[in-house]
């Protein structure tokens, strides 16, 4: 009997912001392995804002997923079948595998092998993998968090918002969140991460302005951008001298199919007059540190010093609603579907190394320290 492969395939741009009749189900027969071709069934996808870019036709740091294709996402899965020597039958690998069952891989360079041992598979693709990344090389590149400065975040209850803010307090940073909602804005400050947050939703540039002030008394100096848009311009007007804005995510103009005809008020003037740094973040920039990210963080995780908040949806058919779910801020926590399981007794990383190095020993550091000094000599 013929295996199958069922797949969310993106069938057409969107006209404005994403809608589901984008997605279409589908079930295709698996080919046979070509030379050198291995096969990953997925154990669990990551639904991310940054796919939204991926669906314009337009220039970008990310290759655009064409209508007809799968659509593109990050994964874990697991090797089933190999044709390639640099892929062994039973790796965890984390790579673009897209939303579908099963991913036929030519290069094992395009994904890597994940140990177990330092982290669970949910928080590889979460505040272990690119969302804390994200987050932590962030403020080590970009906002230089010091003690008393006052950071603002946007989408402030996503998942890069939430690792960003914990991360943040750590170094006595205070933290002001926006929202969606009030009533998500009150959740935030009741968790206990965020000092004050407020809500966008409904309320026009000046009014967000006029309420981030309120909440900021003594101006901005680090802004974790999450939305870019409207929300980022109501901000303008509240910087400190040498404020540090990162920008990380437009979901506030996801809505725009060409990012050209984003409008709104110049910022130059602005950034002169305060000599405010702004910056653009990729994660593909920093692929050869990604390790000493996922150490880090999976030693703070198992300390209990990072929280990982989990949105779990079921199968493949839960796909389209996880997505928008995330797109619309309606998940609590990194929104990931699982779609597979991992075969632990095949799995052939060496997990005992991996609790070692992540656990309270004196190992863990002594590597972290060596990881980061290659990566500052490779930068």
């Amino acid at each position: 009997m013929t295996q199958t492969n069922r797949v969310v395939r993106f069938i057409k741009r969107p006209d404005g912001a994403p809608t589901p009749d984008i997605f279409a189900f589908e079930e295709i027969p698996l080919d046979p392995l070509g030379p050198g071709q291995f096969r990953v069934r997925n154990a669990l996808i990551s639904m991310d804002p940054a796919l939204v870019s991926r669906m314009r036709p337009e220039s970008n740091y990310a290759e655009s997923v064409n209508p007809g294709e799968v659509m593109h996402g990050y994964a874990v899965g697991q090797v089933v079948e190999s044709n390639n020597p640099a892929a062994k039958v039973g790796e965890v690998r984390l790579g673009r595998f897209d939303m579908q069952e099963f991913s036929t891989q030519d290069d094992a360079d395009e994904t890597r092998v994940i140990n177990l041992g330092i982290a669970a598979p949910e928080h590889y693709l979460s505040v272990v993998g690119i969302t804390g990344a994200t987050a932590y090389f962030v403020l080590q590149e970009i906002c230089d968090p010091k003690p008393g400065d006052v950071m603002v975040v946007s989408a402030a209850a996503s998942s890069v918002g939430r690792v960003a803010a914990q991360l943040a307090k750590a170094q006595g940073v205070k933290l002001v969140g926006i929202v969606s909602t009030d009533d998500k804005a009150k959740a935030l400050v009741a968790a206990g991460v965020y000092d004050a947050a407020t809500s966008y939703r409904g309320k026009s540039v000046e009014a967000l302005s006029a309420d981030i002030g309120a909440l900021c008394p003594n101006g901005i100096d680090i802004y974790f951008d999450n939305t870019s848009g409207d929300i980022s311009e109501a901000l303008m007007d509240h910087y400190n001298d040498f404020a540090r804005i990162a920008v990380i995510g437009r979901l506030g103009i996801a809505h725009i199919t060409d990012t050209k005809k984003d409008v709104g008020r110049r910022d130059a003037n602005i950034m002169l007059a305060h000599r405010i740094k702004k910056q653009g973040f990729v994660l593909l920039d920093y692929n050869d540190r990604m390790m000493e990210a996922a150490f880090s963080l999976a030693r703070m995780v198992k300390a209990g010093t990072l929280q990982a908040d989990i949105d779990m949806a079921e199968g493949v058919e839960a796909i389209p609603t996880a997505f928008f779910r995330m797109l619309n801020g309606e998940n609590t926590g990194k929104q990931l579907v699982r779609v597979g399981t991992i075969d632990e007794a095949t799995d052939p990383a060496p997990r005992k190394v991996g609790e070692l190095l992540t656990g309270p020993g004196p190992l863990g550091p002594l590597v972290l320290k060596i990881m980061k000094r290659r990566g500052a000599k490779g930068r």
